[in-house]
Protein backbone atom coordinates (compact mmCIF):
# COMPACT_ATOMS: atom_id res chain seq x y z
CA UNK A 1 0.00 0.00 0.00
CA UNK A 2 1.28 3.44 -0.98
CA UNK A 3 0.97 5.42 2.23
CA UNK A 4 2.74 8.46 3.59
CA UNK A 5 4.62 7.24 6.72
CA UNK A 6 4.44 10.65 8.40
CA UNK A 7 0.67 10.80 8.02
CA UNK A 8 0.17 7.14 8.93
CA UNK A 9 2.11 7.42 12.18
CA UNK A 10 0.69 10.71 13.42
CA UNK A 11 -2.52 9.22 14.85
CA UNK A 12 -0.72 6.20 16.28
CA UNK A 13 1.74 8.41 18.14
CA UNK A 14 -0.92 10.45 19.94
CA UNK A 15 -0.82 9.98 23.70
CA UNK A 16 -4.55 9.62 24.33
CA UNK A 17 -4.43 9.54 28.14
CA UNK A 18 -2.40 12.77 28.16
CA UNK A 19 -4.73 14.42 25.63
CA UNK A 20 -7.77 13.45 27.70
CA UNK A 21 -6.20 14.88 30.83
CA UNK A 22 -5.43 18.13 29.04
CA UNK A 23 -8.79 18.63 27.31
CA UNK A 24 -11.49 16.89 29.34
CA UNK A 25 -13.07 17.69 32.69
CA UNK A 26 -13.44 15.33 35.62
CA UNK A 27 -16.99 15.95 36.82
CA UNK A 28 -16.33 13.97 39.98
CA UNK A 29 -14.28 16.96 41.12
CA UNK A 30 -17.59 18.77 41.62
CA UNK A 31 -18.33 16.32 44.40
CA UNK A 32 -20.89 14.43 42.32
CA UNK A 33 -21.38 10.70 42.59
CA UNK A 34 -20.87 8.71 39.41
CA UNK A 35 -23.82 6.33 39.03
CA UNK A 36 -22.34 4.38 36.11
CA UNK A 37 -21.96 4.70 32.36
CA UNK A 38 -24.27 4.99 29.36
CA UNK A 39 -24.89 1.65 27.70
CA UNK A 40 -24.59 1.85 23.94
CA UNK A 41 -26.67 -0.17 21.47
CA UNK A 42 -25.72 -1.81 18.19
CA UNK A 43 -27.44 -0.60 15.05
CA UNK A 44 -29.70 -3.68 14.94
CA UNK A 45 -31.20 -2.71 18.32
CA UNK A 46 -32.06 0.84 17.22
CA UNK A 47 -35.38 0.96 15.37
CA UNK A 48 -34.90 4.25 13.54
CA UNK A 49 -32.56 7.22 13.48
CA UNK A 50 -31.46 10.10 11.25
CA UNK A 51 -27.76 9.46 11.94
CA UNK A 52 -25.53 7.84 9.33
CA UNK A 53 -21.95 7.44 8.20
CA UNK A 54 -19.97 7.48 4.96
CA UNK A 55 -19.04 4.03 3.63
CA UNK A 56 -17.58 5.33 0.39
CA UNK A 57 -14.69 4.98 -2.09
CA UNK A 58 -14.79 1.18 -2.13
CA UNK A 59 -14.94 1.42 -5.91
CA UNK A 60 -11.30 2.57 -5.46
CA UNK A 61 -10.40 0.11 -2.66
CA UNK A 62 -9.62 2.97 -0.24
CA UNK A 63 -10.21 0.86 2.92
CA UNK A 64 -10.77 -2.76 3.92
CA UNK A 65 -14.51 -3.16 4.41
CA UNK A 66 -14.15 -6.61 5.98
CA UNK A 67 -12.26 -5.10 8.90
CA UNK A 68 -14.84 -2.33 9.35
CA UNK A 69 -18.12 -4.29 9.32
CA UNK A 70 -17.86 -5.72 12.88
CA UNK A 71 -17.19 -2.28 14.34
CA UNK A 72 -19.79 -0.50 12.23
CA UNK A 73 -22.43 -2.94 13.46
CA UNK A 74 -21.74 -1.71 17.02
CA UNK A 75 -21.69 2.00 16.17
CA UNK A 76 -25.45 2.58 16.25
CA UNK A 77 -25.81 4.46 12.95
CA UNK A 78 -28.79 3.56 10.75
CA UNK A 79 -27.65 4.92 7.36
CA UNK A 80 -24.59 4.48 5.15
CA UNK A 81 -23.67 6.34 1.97
CA UNK A 82 -22.20 3.96 -0.62
CA UNK A 83 -20.66 5.08 -3.93
CA UNK A 84 -21.44 2.80 -6.87
CA UNK A 85 -18.30 3.38 -8.96
CA UNK A 86 -19.20 2.93 -12.65
CA UNK A 87 -15.59 2.09 -13.58
CA UNK A 88 -15.48 -0.86 -11.19
CA UNK A 89 -18.91 -2.15 -12.21
CA UNK A 90 -18.44 -2.08 -15.99
CA UNK A 91 -14.98 -3.09 -17.15
CA UNK A 92 -16.26 -4.58 -20.43
CA UNK A 93 -18.81 -2.66 -22.46
CA UNK A 94 -22.35 -3.77 -21.65
CA UNK A 95 -21.32 -6.25 -18.95
CA UNK A 96 -21.85 -5.40 -15.28
CA UNK A 97 -20.31 -6.87 -12.14
CA UNK A 98 -22.33 -5.83 -9.09
CA UNK A 99 -21.14 -8.65 -6.82
CA UNK A 100 -18.88 -6.34 -4.79
CA UNK A 101 -21.75 -3.88 -4.27
CA UNK A 102 -24.18 -6.64 -3.35
CA UNK A 103 -21.82 -7.85 -0.66
CA UNK A 104 -21.61 -4.33 0.82
CA UNK A 105 -25.37 -3.81 0.73
CA UNK A 106 -26.22 -7.21 2.18
CA UNK A 107 -23.66 -6.94 4.97
CA UNK A 108 -24.87 -3.48 5.97
CA UNK A 109 -28.53 -4.50 5.93
CA UNK A 110 -27.76 -7.59 8.02
CA UNK A 111 -26.17 -5.32 10.63
CA UNK A 112 -29.18 -3.01 10.81
CA UNK A 113 -27.70 -0.22 8.68
CA UNK A 114 -29.61 0.95 5.59
CA UNK A 115 -27.35 1.85 2.66
CA UNK A 116 -28.21 4.42 0.04
CA UNK A 117 -26.42 4.76 -3.28
CA UNK A 118 -24.44 7.67 -4.61
CA UNK A 119 -24.43 7.18 -8.40
CA UNK A 120 -20.99 8.41 -9.15
CA UNK A 121 -18.26 9.14 -11.60
CA UNK A 122 -17.20 8.25 -15.10
CA UNK A 123 -15.87 5.20 -16.84
CA UNK A 124 -12.68 5.11 -18.90
CA UNK A 125 -14.49 2.99 -21.51
CA UNK A 126 -16.66 6.03 -22.31
CA UNK A 127 -15.17 9.12 -20.65
CA UNK A 128 -11.88 9.11 -22.49
CA UNK A 129 -9.03 11.21 -21.18
CA UNK A 130 -9.77 10.58 -17.49
CA UNK A 131 -6.60 10.94 -15.44
CA UNK A 132 -7.11 7.70 -13.51
CA UNK A 133 -8.82 4.34 -14.05
CA UNK A 134 -11.58 5.28 -11.58
CA UNK A 135 -12.52 8.32 -13.74
CA UNK A 136 -13.41 10.24 -10.57
CA UNK A 137 -15.46 13.30 -11.44
CA UNK A 138 -15.63 12.73 -15.20
CA UNK A 139 -19.18 13.46 -16.42
CA UNK A 140 -20.72 11.28 -19.17
CA UNK A 141 -22.75 14.20 -20.53
CA UNK A 142 -19.67 15.64 -22.20
CA UNK A 143 -18.78 12.54 -24.26
CA UNK A 144 -21.69 12.22 -26.67
CA UNK A 145 -24.77 10.03 -26.94
CA UNK A 146 -22.80 6.80 -26.62
CA UNK A 147 -21.56 7.77 -23.15
CA UNK A 148 -24.95 9.10 -22.04
CA UNK A 149 -26.73 5.94 -23.14
CA UNK A 150 -24.06 3.82 -21.47
CA UNK A 151 -24.57 5.76 -18.21
CA UNK A 152 -28.34 5.30 -18.41
CA UNK A 153 -27.95 1.58 -19.11
CA UNK A 154 -25.60 1.22 -16.16
CA UNK A 155 -27.96 3.09 -13.81
CA UNK A 156 -30.94 1.04 -15.02
CA UNK A 157 -29.02 -2.18 -14.44
CA UNK A 158 -28.19 -1.05 -10.91
CA UNK A 159 -31.85 -0.26 -10.25
CA UNK A 160 -32.95 -3.68 -11.51
CA UNK A 161 -30.43 -5.40 -9.27
CA UNK A 162 -31.03 -3.39 -6.11
CA UNK A 163 -34.67 -2.24 -6.34
CA UNK A 164 -35.62 -4.44 -3.38
CA UNK A 165 -32.71 -3.28 -1.22
CA UNK A 166 -31.98 0.40 -1.97
CA UNK A 167 -34.58 3.12 -1.42
CA UNK A 168 -32.55 6.32 -1.91
CA UNK A 169 -30.47 7.08 -5.00
CA UNK A 170 -28.21 10.14 -4.91
CA UNK A 171 -26.88 11.55 -8.19
CA UNK A 172 -23.16 12.39 -8.27
CA UNK A 173 -20.87 13.86 -5.62
CA UNK A 174 -20.12 17.58 -5.19
CA UNK A 175 -20.93 18.68 -8.76
CA UNK A 176 -20.34 22.33 -7.87
CA UNK A 177 -16.55 22.04 -7.51
CA UNK A 178 -13.99 21.12 -10.21
CA UNK A 179 -12.46 18.34 -8.09
CA UNK A 180 -15.54 16.25 -9.00
CA UNK A 181 -16.84 17.81 -12.24
CA UNK A 182 -14.69 17.29 -15.34
CA UNK A 183 -13.62 17.97 -18.03
CA UNK A 184 -15.43 21.34 -18.02
CA UNK A 185 -16.28 23.82 -15.28
CA UNK A 186 -19.12 23.03 -12.87
CA UNK A 187 -22.43 23.79 -14.55
CA UNK A 188 -25.72 23.75 -12.58
CA UNK A 189 -27.82 23.34 -15.73
CA UNK A 190 -25.74 20.38 -16.90
CA UNK A 191 -25.92 18.87 -13.43
CA UNK A 192 -29.70 19.19 -13.46
CA UNK A 193 -29.75 17.34 -16.80
CA UNK A 194 -27.61 14.57 -15.27
CA UNK A 195 -30.08 14.28 -12.38
CA UNK A 196 -32.97 14.17 -14.86
CA UNK A 197 -31.61 11.34 -17.02
CA UNK A 198 -30.36 9.42 -13.97
CA UNK A 199 -33.71 9.68 -12.19
CA UNK A 200 -35.48 8.45 -15.32
CA UNK A 201 -33.18 5.45 -15.54
CA UNK A 202 -33.68 4.55 -11.88
CA UNK A 203 -37.46 5.02 -11.87
CA UNK A 204 -37.90 3.00 -15.06
CA UNK A 205 -36.88 -0.08 -13.08
CA UNK A 206 -37.74 1.09 -9.57
CA UNK A 207 -40.78 3.44 -9.64
CA UNK A 208 -40.85 3.83 -5.84
CA UNK A 209 -37.21 4.98 -5.66
CA UNK A 210 -36.39 8.25 -3.90
CA UNK A 211 -33.96 10.50 -5.77
CA UNK A 212 -31.46 12.66 -3.88
CA UNK A 213 -29.98 15.68 -5.65
CA UNK A 214 -27.47 18.33 -4.79
CA UNK A 215 -24.65 16.47 -3.03
CA UNK A 216 -23.20 19.96 -3.03
CA UNK A 217 -19.87 20.95 -1.51
CA UNK A 218 -20.75 23.55 1.11
CA UNK A 219 -23.56 25.86 -0.04
CA UNK A 220 -23.21 28.00 -3.15
CA UNK A 221 -26.40 30.08 -3.55
CA UNK A 222 -25.78 30.91 -7.21
CA UNK A 223 -25.24 27.26 -8.20
CA UNK A 224 -28.27 26.22 -6.14
CA UNK A 225 -30.63 28.80 -7.61
CA UNK A 226 -29.48 28.11 -11.17
CA UNK A 227 -30.06 24.38 -10.71
CA UNK A 228 -33.49 24.99 -9.18
CA UNK A 229 -34.43 27.32 -12.04
CA UNK A 230 -33.36 24.57 -14.46
CA UNK A 231 -35.87 22.22 -12.78
CA UNK A 232 -33.82 20.29 -10.21
CA UNK A 233 -36.65 20.21 -7.67
CA UNK A 234 -38.96 18.46 -10.15
CA UNK A 235 -36.73 15.39 -10.19
CA UNK A 236 -35.74 14.91 -6.53
CA UNK A 237 -37.24 13.81 -3.24
CA UNK A 238 -34.34 15.03 -1.08
CA UNK A 239 -31.56 17.61 -1.35
CA UNK A 240 -28.16 16.94 0.23
CA UNK A 241 -25.19 19.18 0.88
CA UNK A 242 -21.83 19.02 2.68
CA UNK A 243 -21.25 22.04 4.96
CA UNK A 244 -17.68 21.34 6.12
CA UNK A 245 -16.43 23.88 8.68
CA UNK A 246 -14.08 24.16 11.64
CA UNK A 247 -16.83 25.18 14.08
CA UNK A 248 -19.51 22.55 13.53
CA UNK A 249 -22.50 24.71 14.47
CA UNK A 250 -21.44 27.75 12.44
CA UNK A 251 -24.32 29.25 10.42
CA UNK A 252 -26.22 25.96 10.23
CA UNK A 253 -29.63 27.43 11.00
CA UNK A 254 -29.15 30.11 8.36
CA UNK A 255 -28.07 27.61 5.69
CA UNK A 256 -30.93 25.26 6.48
CA UNK A 257 -33.49 28.08 6.49
CA UNK A 258 -32.18 29.42 3.18
CA UNK A 259 -32.31 25.96 1.59
CA UNK A 260 -35.80 25.36 2.93
CA UNK A 261 -37.09 28.63 1.47
CA UNK A 262 -35.41 28.18 -1.93
CA UNK A 263 -36.40 24.53 -2.37
CA UNK A 264 -39.99 25.15 -1.28
CA UNK A 265 -40.23 28.02 -3.77
CA UNK A 266 -39.35 25.75 -6.68
CA UNK A 267 -40.84 22.46 -5.47
CA UNK A 268 -44.36 23.01 -6.78
CA UNK A 269 -45.76 22.04 -3.40
CA UNK A 270 -43.89 18.72 -3.22
CA UNK A 271 -42.29 17.81 0.12
CA UNK A 272 -38.51 17.60 -0.34
CA UNK A 273 -36.21 16.52 2.49
CA UNK A 274 -32.96 18.32 3.31
CA UNK A 275 -29.95 16.21 4.27
CA UNK A 276 -26.59 16.97 5.80
CA UNK A 277 -25.04 14.35 3.58
CA UNK A 278 -21.33 14.49 4.38
CA UNK A 279 -19.26 16.14 7.08
CA UNK A 280 -16.19 15.27 9.09
CA UNK A 281 -13.22 16.34 11.15
CA UNK A 282 -9.73 14.77 10.98
CA UNK A 283 -8.09 13.24 14.03
CA UNK A 284 -4.77 14.89 13.16
CA UNK A 285 -3.68 18.11 11.50
CA UNK A 286 -1.58 16.61 8.73
CA UNK A 287 -3.47 14.98 5.88
CA UNK A 288 -5.73 15.69 2.93
CA UNK A 289 -7.78 18.23 4.85
CA UNK A 290 -5.02 20.33 6.39
CA UNK A 291 -4.95 22.91 3.57
CA UNK A 292 -8.54 23.50 2.43
CA UNK A 293 -10.21 23.02 5.84
CA UNK A 294 -7.78 25.33 7.64
CA UNK A 295 -6.72 22.91 10.38
CA UNK A 296 -4.12 24.05 12.89
CA UNK A 297 -4.37 21.99 16.09
CA UNK A 298 -6.57 18.93 15.87
CA UNK A 299 -6.23 15.48 17.43
CA UNK A 300 -8.40 12.54 18.46
CA UNK A 301 -10.02 14.45 21.33
CA UNK A 302 -10.83 17.42 19.12
CA UNK A 303 -12.33 15.07 16.55
CA UNK A 304 -14.49 13.38 19.20
CA UNK A 305 -15.78 16.72 20.49
CA UNK A 306 -16.46 17.86 16.93
CA UNK A 307 -18.39 14.70 16.03
CA UNK A 308 -20.75 14.94 19.01
CA UNK A 309 -21.36 18.65 18.49
CA UNK A 310 -21.88 18.25 14.75
CA UNK A 311 -24.54 15.53 14.94
CA UNK A 312 -26.41 17.22 17.79
CA UNK A 313 -26.34 20.56 15.96
CA UNK A 314 -27.69 18.84 12.84
CA UNK A 315 -30.55 17.32 14.84
CA UNK A 316 -31.32 20.71 16.36
CA UNK A 317 -31.32 22.37 12.96
CA UNK A 318 -33.77 19.86 11.56
CA UNK A 319 -31.91 17.93 8.86
CA UNK A 320 -33.72 14.77 7.81
CA UNK A 321 -30.40 12.91 7.69
CA UNK A 322 -27.09 13.70 9.40
CA UNK A 323 -24.07 11.79 8.13
CA UNK A 324 -20.54 11.67 9.45
CA UNK A 325 -17.67 11.25 6.97
CA UNK A 326 -16.12 8.70 7.23
CA UNK A 327 -16.32 5.18 8.74
CA UNK A 328 -12.57 4.62 8.31
CA UNK A 329 -9.55 6.65 7.21
CA UNK A 330 -9.01 6.61 3.44
CA UNK A 331 -5.45 5.39 3.07
CA UNK A 332 -5.68 1.87 1.63
CA UNK A 333 -4.74 3.21 -1.81
CA UNK A 334 -3.50 6.61 -3.04
CA UNK A 335 -6.36 9.09 -2.84
CA UNK A 336 -7.21 10.95 -6.06
CA UNK A 337 -9.78 13.41 -7.30
CA UNK A 338 -10.61 14.44 -10.87
CA UNK A 339 -7.16 15.82 -11.67
CA UNK A 340 -5.64 12.39 -11.01
CA UNK A 341 -2.92 13.69 -8.70
CA UNK A 342 -2.18 11.72 -5.53
CA UNK A 343 -3.49 13.56 -2.46
CA UNK A 344 -2.60 13.07 1.17
CA UNK A 345 -4.64 10.40 2.98
CA UNK A 346 -8.06 11.40 4.32
CA UNK A 347 -7.81 11.02 8.09
CA UNK A 348 -11.42 11.76 9.09
CA UNK A 349 -12.28 8.15 9.87
CA UNK A 350 -13.84 6.91 13.08
CA UNK A 351 -11.59 3.87 12.64
CA UNK A 352 -7.83 3.87 12.05
CA UNK A 353 -7.04 3.25 8.40
CA UNK A 354 -3.95 1.25 9.32
CA UNK A 355 -4.67 -0.67 12.54
CA UNK A 356 -8.47 -0.79 12.11
CA UNK A 357 -8.93 0.02 15.76
CA UNK A 358 -11.66 2.49 16.76
CA UNK A 359 -10.57 6.04 17.45
CA UNK A 360 -11.85 7.97 20.45
CA UNK A 361 -14.55 9.60 18.29
CA UNK A 362 -16.02 6.16 17.63
CA UNK A 363 -17.09 5.57 21.24
CA UNK A 364 -18.38 9.13 21.57
CA UNK A 365 -20.56 8.77 18.47
CA UNK A 366 -21.80 5.42 19.84
CA UNK A 367 -23.25 7.28 22.82
CA UNK A 368 -24.83 9.94 20.65
CA UNK A 369 -26.42 7.29 18.41
CA UNK A 370 -27.79 5.36 21.39
CA UNK A 371 -29.41 8.37 23.04
CA UNK A 372 -30.58 10.33 19.99
CA UNK A 373 -32.45 7.85 17.85
CA UNK A 374 -36.09 8.50 16.92
CA UNK A 375 -37.20 7.81 20.52
CA UNK A 376 -35.68 11.18 21.41
CA UNK A 377 -38.20 13.64 20.01
CA UNK A 378 -37.13 17.22 19.39
CA UNK A 379 -39.10 19.43 21.76
CA UNK A 380 -38.39 22.94 22.98
CA UNK A 381 -38.03 22.95 26.76
CA UNK A 382 -37.51 26.02 28.90
CA UNK A 383 -33.92 26.76 29.90
CA UNK A 384 -31.63 29.73 30.52
CA UNK A 385 -27.88 29.98 30.88
CA UNK A 386 -26.68 32.54 33.41
CA UNK A 387 -23.21 33.72 34.31
CA UNK A 388 -22.53 33.51 38.05
CA UNK A 389 -21.94 36.82 39.85
CA UNK A 390 -18.75 36.30 41.87
CA UNK A 391 -19.43 39.27 44.14
CA UNK A 392 -23.00 38.13 44.83
CA UNK A 393 -23.13 34.32 44.61
CA UNK A 394 -26.93 34.20 44.64
CA UNK A 395 -27.14 36.47 41.58
CA UNK A 396 -26.27 35.92 37.94
CA UNK A 397 -26.54 37.58 34.53
CA UNK A 398 -27.63 36.28 31.15
CA UNK A 399 -25.03 34.33 29.16
CA UNK A 400 -25.60 34.10 25.41
CA UNK A 401 -22.81 31.87 24.09
CA UNK A 402 -23.88 28.28 24.89
CA UNK A 403 -25.48 26.00 22.33
CA UNK A 404 -28.34 23.84 23.57
CA UNK A 405 -30.76 21.36 22.07
CA UNK A 406 -33.65 19.75 23.92
CA UNK A 407 -35.59 16.52 23.45
CA UNK A 408 -38.17 14.43 25.25
CA UNK A 409 -37.27 10.75 25.57
CA UNK A 410 -39.53 8.21 27.25
CA UNK A 411 -41.40 11.05 28.98
CA UNK A 412 -38.19 12.49 30.42
CA UNK A 413 -36.59 15.81 29.44
CA UNK A 414 -33.20 15.60 27.74
CA UNK A 415 -31.29 18.89 27.50
CA UNK A 416 -27.85 18.89 25.88
CA UNK A 417 -25.53 21.90 26.02
CA UNK A 418 -21.96 22.94 25.23
CA UNK A 419 -19.69 25.89 24.50
CA UNK A 420 -19.34 26.71 20.79
CA UNK A 421 -15.71 27.80 20.43
CA UNK A 422 -13.59 26.14 17.76
CA UNK A 423 -12.62 22.87 19.50
CA UNK A 424 -9.06 23.25 18.20
CA UNK A 425 -8.67 26.19 20.60
CA UNK A 426 -9.01 23.73 23.50
CA UNK A 427 -10.51 26.35 25.79
CA UNK A 428 -11.00 25.51 29.48
CA UNK A 429 -14.53 25.02 30.71
CA UNK A 430 -16.54 28.00 31.95
CA UNK A 431 -18.83 27.96 34.97
CA UNK A 432 -22.52 28.66 34.41
CA UNK A 433 -25.83 28.64 36.17
CA UNK A 434 -28.35 26.58 34.25
CA UNK A 435 -31.98 27.37 35.01
CA UNK A 436 -34.27 24.58 33.84
CA UNK A 437 -38.02 24.08 34.02
CA UNK A 438 -39.42 20.57 33.58
CA UNK A 439 -43.10 20.44 32.63
CA UNK A 440 -45.37 18.63 35.06
CA UNK A 441 -46.14 16.09 32.33
CA UNK A 442 -42.49 15.02 32.21
CA UNK A 443 -40.60 12.65 34.48
CA UNK A 444 -37.81 14.55 36.24
CA UNK A 445 -37.44 13.07 39.70
CA UNK A 446 -33.75 12.18 39.84
CA UNK A 447 -31.74 14.67 37.77
CA UNK A 448 -28.49 13.37 36.32
CA UNK A 449 -25.71 14.85 34.21
CA UNK A 450 -24.32 12.83 31.29
CA UNK A 451 -20.79 13.40 30.01
CA UNK A 452 -20.69 12.25 26.37
CA UNK A 453 -16.90 12.19 26.26
CA UNK A 454 -16.59 9.64 29.04
CA UNK A 455 -20.07 8.15 29.05
CA UNK A 456 -20.33 8.67 32.81
CA UNK A 457 -23.66 9.54 34.43
CA UNK A 458 -23.55 11.70 37.57
CA UNK A 459 -26.13 12.38 40.27
CA UNK A 460 -26.69 16.13 40.05
CA UNK A 461 -29.40 16.41 42.71
CA UNK A 462 -26.93 17.84 45.29
CA UNK A 463 -26.44 20.87 43.03
CA UNK A 464 -30.16 21.51 42.53
CA UNK A 465 -31.83 24.54 44.09
CA UNK A 466 -35.11 26.30 43.39
CA UNK A 467 -34.84 29.47 41.32
CA UNK A 468 -37.29 32.33 41.79
CA UNK A 469 -37.77 35.59 39.92
CA UNK A 470 -40.04 38.28 41.35
CA UNK A 471 -41.38 35.75 43.84
CA UNK A 472 -42.38 33.23 41.18
CA UNK A 473 -40.74 29.86 40.75
CA UNK A 474 -38.91 29.80 37.41
CA UNK A 475 -37.39 26.33 37.73
CA UNK A 476 -34.34 24.67 39.17
CA UNK A 477 -30.86 26.15 39.09
CA UNK A 478 -27.66 24.12 38.77
CA UNK A 479 -24.16 25.54 38.91
CA UNK A 480 -22.40 23.52 36.23
CA UNK A 481 -19.38 23.53 33.97
CA UNK A 482 -19.73 24.58 30.33
CA UNK A 483 -17.06 22.71 28.32
CA UNK A 484 -16.57 22.72 24.54
CA UNK A 485 -18.26 19.33 24.27
CA UNK A 486 -21.78 18.14 25.12
CA UNK A 487 -23.17 17.48 28.56
CA UNK A 488 -26.80 16.48 29.10
CA UNK A 489 -29.21 17.16 31.95
CA UNK A 490 -31.89 14.49 32.11
CA UNK A 491 -33.59 12.02 34.44
CA UNK A 492 -32.04 8.81 35.76
CA UNK A 493 -35.07 6.83 34.52
CA UNK A 494 -33.43 6.79 31.06
CA UNK A 495 -30.69 4.57 32.49
CA UNK A 496 -32.41 1.75 34.40
CA UNK A 497 -29.22 -0.33 34.31
CA UNK A 498 -27.61 2.17 36.69
CA UNK A 499 -29.95 0.99 39.45
CA UNK A 500 -29.56 -2.71 38.71
CA UNK A 501 -25.77 -2.80 38.60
Amino acid sequence: MNRSPSVESAVEQQDLPALKQQQLMDLSQLGLDCLGKVRTKPSRDIAASRIGVGFETLDRYMFDAEKVYPLLAQLGVKWARVQTGWSRCETTRGSYDFAWLEEIVDRLLADGVEPFFCLSFGNILYTMGAHHDSAVGFVPLYYGNDAVQAWQSYVSALARCFKDRIRYWEVWNEPNIPQFWHPFKPDPVAYTELVHISAQAVRKEHPEAKIVGGAMSKLEPQFLESALKAGLAKHIDAFSFHPYQLVPEDNLANMYGFLRRMIDHYSGGRAIEIWQGENGCPSQTEGHNDDWLGLYNTDQIVQAKWVARRILADLKTGFDKALYFHAADLMGQPYRQADGKIKKPVMMGLIHGDTYEPKYAFEVLQRVCSLFDEESVRQELFYQFLEPNVAKPKQSTRLGSPMAVSFVRQDAPLLVFWMTQDPQQKQPSQEIDLVFWSDSSLRFEQPVLVDFMTGKVFDVLPLQELFFRDGAKVGYRYRLPLPDYPLALTDASLFPHLHSS
